[in-house]
């Protein structure tokens, strides 16, 4: 299985959809609990999960090297 940091690579250097799949589909359920603890409503929540990783596909190639996503994506919800 690859890492956060090796799918991270994939998608910036070849635009893959399916490395950035990956990534959604591995921390989805952790930024969308963030984000309902947050705004306590499941619609609100999708919206905010759906913003993040937008956010994420945005800023994937200004994050530092040595970046931990999780802790990225958590920050970002």
């Amino acid at each position: 299985m690859r890492d956060d940091r090796e799918l991270l690579r994939e998608y910036l250097e070849t635009k893959s959809e399916e490395a950035f799949r990956h990534l959604v589909e591995r921390h989805a359920g952790m930024v969308q609990g963030a984000a309902l603890r947050i705004v306590r409503d499941i619609s609100l929540a999708d919206e905010v999960c759906q913003a993040v990783f937008i956010l994420l596909a945005r800023k994937a190639p200004t994050l530092p090297a040595g970046t931990i996503l999780a802790g990225w994506l958590h920050q970002a919800t």
